[in-house]
């Protein structure tokens, strides 16, 4: 090959070179990006490399060059094509957009969403959110930040998990019958007496099924744009609906449409005068309950008085004394005089419930938790944004005032 025919490739390859720069320009979302500079500094070097290439270089060599930076130039483009778009996946494919996702895992429901029409909803609620209220003080893609979203702390035990649960059927009420005190008793008879008479007193009682509910609007570029989003929404929705139940099983005041708690007048029996300690008291508690000839078979403490069990201490050396076989911890589980002891932040710092909650009460469940996205709410059309709410109704039948032992530790060690 002469000389010629080799500044022709040369000059070719040039020209290739210098349309992957103008696909660089073109394809970054901002022209002092950082990635985009790098990749127009890239070209202008491979330019200048073919440039000098002594003339013995074998033409091949030459179009490899060209071919592979064109090649390197291409998959770079498409990335930002994610990047700027909000699809960039952590794998470093394509991701899926929020839509889409939720589409997939709701097929049944994916194509009512695709053919909406004006008064239709979608059978997942939060505040107003949009960019401008999520991120104030952002002045660049949330394509850029962190993946994912970092949710506040969960709760580690949620009541419902301490009581038996169960269904009702289609009504408002749950139903029940329970004993009551009868009159008369069973005694020894003499030969030829009149035997005593006694009766049994049975009496209905119910509870209404309650909604614990909240919604959220949040804009659509949030549910297509943000990384996370999705397994967010289905994180931390079901978080708060459990946060609100806690506080209902327990303090519920029963007020329409309110639950009436397990600590509410009427469903636990006041725990006698406190002892001089913590473990002494729940012990004279769990005596109480059983006096009652209920079983205690489970203590809910607040975390702060849950780790105050573990740190009695001699008076005069100071040593850690945890009153053996008064108090135990084995495997996790802390225990009193052989009663597990739960501890959850719902439960109020010294107070305690040391209560039967296999017999006391149950989680009746009217409608499961659902999270729906309405379209077509208030001004959302107008605005671009989805209305987002979670649901569910449930009932909580007591059975009486005598399975749970209600009372406080005040200031006591």
């Amino acid at each position: 090959m002469d000389q010629k025919d080799l500044e022709l490739i040369k000059s070719t390859v040039v020209t290739e070179l210098e349309a992957s720069k103008e696909t660089i320009l073109k394809a970054a979302s901002d022209a002092a990006d950082k990635s985009a500079k790098s990749m127009v500094d890239l070209a202008e070097k491979k330019i200048a490399l073919v440039k000098g290439l002594p003339s013995d270089v074998s033409p091949e060599d030459v179009s490899k060059l060209a071919t592979d930076f064109k090649t390197m130039v291409d998959d770079w483009a498409g990335m930002e094509k994610l990047v700027k778009d909000g699809r960039f996946a952590k794998n470093g494919e394509e991701g899926k957009s929020f839509t889409e996702s939720f589409a997939e895992a709701t097929k049944e429901a994916s194509g009512k969403l695709m053919g909406m029409k004006k008064g239709e909803r979608l059978v997942l609620d939060l505040k107003d959110m949009t960019f401008a209220n999520a991120f104030p003080t952002a002045n660049t893609s949330v394509a850029y930040v962190k993946p994912g979203i970092i949710e506040l702390p969960k709760r580690k035990l949620h009541l419902r998990e301490l009581l038996n649960g169960g269904t009702m059927g289609a009504k408002s009420t749950f139903d029940y019958v329970k004993e009551i005190t009868g009159t008369g008793a069973i005694n020894t008879v003499r030969e030829a007496t009149l035997k005593p008479q006694i009766e049994l007193k049975l009496q209905e009682a119910s509870v209404r099924a309650e909604w614990i509910a909240g919604f959220l609007v949040i804009s659509r570029n949030m549910l297509d744009d943000v990384e996370g989003m999705t397994t967010f929404l289905q994180s931390r929705l079901p978080e708060l609906l459990l946060r609100a139940e806690d506080d209902q099983i327990l303090n519920g005041n029963g007020v329409q449409p309110n639950l009436l708690g397990i600590q509410s007048t009427g469903n636990y029996t006041a725990a006698a005068a406190a002892s001089v300690s913590r473990a002494e008291t729940l012990i004279q508690a769990i005596s109480q309950l059983e006096v009652l000839d209920r079983e205690a078979n489970g203590i809910l403490l607040n975390p702060a008085d849950w780790y105050n069990l573990l740190l009695y201490k001699a008076v005069t050396s100071g040593v850690y004394t945890t009153p053996a076989g008064l108090v135990s911890f084995a495997n996790g589980q802390l225990s009193i005089a052989g009663v597990p002891v739960f501890k959850s932040t719902a439960q109020t710092k010294f107070d305690y419930l040391v209560g039967d909650w296999t017999m006391g009460a149950n989680f009746i469940t009217r409608e499961p938790a659902r999270v729906e996205f309405f379209y077509e709410d208030s001004t959302n059309v107008r605005t671009n944004q989805v209305t987002v709410r979670i649901e569910e109704r449930v009932a909580l039948p007591v059975y009486g005032d005598n399975y749970f032992i209600y009372g406080t530790f005040d200031a006591i060690s």
